[in-house]
């Protein structure tokens, strides 16, 4: 998806396209984050995580405790740094506003070096958190967490 990122309503339209375009997989997610207090004021919703990388190049990795998908959008003024997705035999050159949806567990990926000012905002939901699902981390019947 390519647009030029100029307000944060910009960045929110753009993470509610994943509805519009995976809407099984959106509903997986968003399943989990519903289940914690206030998640419809999440800015990241379906998500439940945003990492921010400031001017980062990174090696090839699987992150391999994700949950399902995996949103990384570029923001800044920048050449270069296209996100490789090796198994796919793909380079997505992302430009300012441009997102892309990885299965990050899945998929070896890595950005390529770049010059100028970049971000990438990664956006993803720990694998871990089935276990929040069940039984609260252990925490489900304590007095202090009843509003869950």
């Amino acid at each position: 998806m390519s647009r030029n990122l100029e307000s944060s309503k910009d960045y929110l339209l753009t993470v509610n396209q994943i509805l519009r375009y995976l809407p099984d997989e959106y509903n997986v997610l968003v399943k989990l984050v519903d289940i914690l207090p206030n998640a419809e004021g999440s800015p990241v919703r379906p998500f439940l995580s945003l990492v921010v990388n400031i001017n980062v190049c990174t090696v090839a990795h699987k992150d391999a405790k994700d949950f399902d998908l995996c949103l990384v959008l570029a923001v800044g003024e920048f050449t270069g740094g296209g996100l490789v997705m090796r198994e796919q035999g793909l380079v997505a050159e992302l430009r300012n506003g441009d997102f892309v949806i990885i299965r990050s567990e899945e998929t070896m990926h890595f950005n390529l070096d770049y010059l100028g000012k970049r971000v990438s905002l990664v956006m993803h939901t720990d694998g871990g958190f089935e276990t929040w699902q069940k039984d609260h981390n252990g925490w489900k019947d304590h007095s202090h967490f009843k509003y869950l």
